[in-house]
Order: C-alpha cells, then sequence, then structure tokens
C-alpha cells in the first residue's frame, strides 16, 4: 500500500474544490443543449433611451435583442470625427441597401444627451441623408455612460476641471446578440470590408460574395504602397470626398469632388482650410461658408493635420488630379 501523506490529501481536496467550482460555474444549457449566449440580458444594460422621433425604447429588449447591430457613439456637436464616422456607416448603410432595418440595424447615440435632443439628432441625419433602420438616440447622462462602458467605449472627461469637455473612443461595435459574436471595428475601415462583416459574417453569410470561387493566381502579388498623401486621403477624407471623378456628384454628396481643386483655389487658402476649417467658418471666411450652405450645413471637420500631413494630401490632390487629365487626353486621343 502506498502511504498518503497530508500534503496529498490537501492537494486532492484543493483538485475536488476547483472542479466543483468550475461545475458551479458552468451555465445551464438550453432545451436544446446549446449552453446560453453570455451577451444575454444580463450583460447588456436595459436602459431607457429616447430614438429620434422621440419614442422611448430599452436598449437591450428594443434595440439589439436577437438582432445583428452595428453601435457607436456620437454628438451632433463635434467638429471632428464624428462627421466622417457617420459619413463612413453611411457609405456601409448604401452597400447593404435595405437589408438595413430588416436583419441588420444602425444604433448611433449621443454622449451629449443635454443638447442632442431628438430635434437635433433629426437635424444631423438629414445632412448625412441617413435612410431607414438607423436610430440615434439620446437619454440620461448616467444611462448613455453606463452602456460605453460595458461595451468597452467609455473614456472619462478630459480635464476633471472642465467636464463639458467631450472626448470619445472612435470605434464602432458590431455583433449578434443571438449568437453571441461581438468585435470592435474602425469606422474608418474600407466600407466594403464593414458591409461584409456585418451583412455577412455576423449574419450567418447570408450574403454571397462577389466572386464566389476566386482564382488563386487573380491574387494581387503584394499590397500596394500607398504614399502618405493618398493614405491621409483614403482614412480621413474618402468618407466625403472623391478625386479624379468630377461631375459625380449627387443629391447626396456630402462633399466636393477635389479633381483640380489645387488649380482653383488658392494655395494659401488651401493650406489653412485643411489646417482649422472651423476657425475659418467662424470668422465667415466666404468661399468656406458658400460651402457649407451648398452641402447641407454640414462643417468640414478639423482632422488635426500637421503641415507635413497637408503638404502630403495637397500633392497626392495634384497626382489625381493629373492622372484624371492623362486618361481624358488618352481616351480622346483613342476616339479620333
Amino acid at each position: 500500500m502506498i502511504p498518503i501523506t497530508l500534503r496529498d490529501l490537501l492537494r486532492t481536496f484543493t483538485l475536488l474544490l476547483v472542479l466543483a467550482g468550475l461545475w458551479w460555474n458552468v451555465p445551464a444549457r438550453a432545451a436544446n443543449g446549446a449552453a446560453p449566449s453570455p451577451w444575454g440580458a444580463n450583460f447588456f444594460p436595459n436602459v431607457p433611451l429616447v430614438t429620434h422621433d422621440n419614442k422611448q425604447v430599452r436598449f437591450f429588449d428594443d434595440l439589439i435583442k436577437g438582432k445583428v447591430v452595428a453601435i457607436n457613439f456620437i454628438f451632433t456637436g463635434c467638429s471632428a470625427a464624428c462627421g466622417m464616422e457617420t459619413a463612413r456607416l453611411r457609405q456601409v448603410q448604401d452597400l447593404l441597401g435595405d437589408r438595413v432595418g430588416k436583419d441588420v440595424f444602425f444604433i448611433s447615440i449621443s454622449i451629449d444627451p443635454e443638447n442632442d435632443t431628438p430635434e437635433a439628432l433629426r437635424g444631423y441625419m438629414s445632412k448625412f441623408n441617413v435612410g431607414p433602420g438607423w436610430t440615434f438616440l439620446t437619454g440620461k447622462q448616467k444611462d448613455i455612460d453606463l452602456l460605453r462602458a460595458r461595451l468597452g467605449l467609455y473614456m472619462p472627461p478630459i480635464n476633471k476641471d472642465k467636464p463639458n469637455e467631450i472626448d470619445h473612443d472612435l470605434a464602432v461595435i458590431i455583433g449578434n446578440q443571438a449568437t453571441g459574436r461581438w468585435q470592435k471595428a474602425s469606422p474608418m475601415e474600407n466600407p466594403e470590408v464593414l458591409a461584409t462583416q456585418i451583412g455577412s459574417w455576423l449574419s450567418n453569410w447570408k450574403a454571397k460574395p462577389t466572386n464566389a470561387n476566386p482564382k488563386y493566381e487573380n491574387a494581387p502579388v503584394r499590397l500596394p504602397q500607398l504614399s502618405k498623401g493618398e493614405e491621409l486621403f483614403r482614412t480621413r477624407c474618402v468618407t466625403c470626398h472623391t478625386v479624379g471623378q468630377p461631375g459625380t456628384e449627387t443629391a447626396k454628396s456630402i462633399g466636393p469632388d477635389l479633381t483640380f481643386v489645387t488649380r482653383a483655389r488658392q494655395r494659401g487658402w488651401l493650406v489653412r482650410w485643411l489646417k482649422e476649417p472651423d476657425a475659418m467658418l467662424a470668422a465667415k471666411d466666404p468661399i468656406a461658408t458658400a460651402m457649407f450652405q451648398k452641402y447641407n450645413k454640414l462643417a468640414m471637420p478639423n482632422l488635426k493635420l500637421s503641415e507635413t500631413d497637408i503638404e502630403a494630401l495637397l500633392s497626392f490632390l495634384e497626382q489625381g488630379s493629373a492622372a484624371y487629365q492623362a486618361n481624358q487626353a488618352k481616351q480622346s486621343q483613342a476616339k479620333k
């Protein structure tokens, strides 16, 4: 017989306690044998909110329960990234089409409820031509802060002595509450990537890819090397602007096409506009004011660009304009 020491007994007893604890914490299985999702009513605060249509709703019961959703936090007085974020998500909404409001839902919650009334939210939506299936909400500050914290997007005031200064995490939470799949994504992601994640991955691949069976030989051999200017344009500007596509503006356009803008505007004006558009609007610069009136009174955000960033961006716009001009000349020559 192998002698059992006190240390052996203690080890055995400890192991039994651990196993008992693990068993105790295993969630009860549903009738169909599947483990319940941890991302249910016990996780998400079911706080009351008010929609842009002035309707009372509950966050869990009415907005996300059993749904595929994209959730972000904005405020209508934002002079920086909120407009870019909203513009990008509108591109995603356009790609998903009439599925938005049927099997996928967009939710934008104001972090400045004191100023963002339902009426203010409706005005903000109209500037971006937001379509059906996208709900903008306001509510009590404590409830909104609780949601931000639970979703991992809460940021405390920049300055404790100035609690009214607002800052927030530039991110969108996408998820399927029914399946428990959730992830944080950048709202500045390529809109086709976001649309695929929301409309296909999270919806159990309902949407078929454009190329059902892509061939390996058609794959790119290397990733494109973007210039600093093109990188800035793709990540900061493309949500509202195009370059090399003059004449493509529609009633839904958020900003103008920028082909030949470096010829149409003085260099000094463009540099200042990219550096401090908010200051120029406040000073009632005539050109800035005219564009503000033309494009739904939607202010150009201050992108916090450095002088190096501005020069790189203007260089890219010049290159894009030159490429468009060369292509037009080539097509004209081919017609002769």
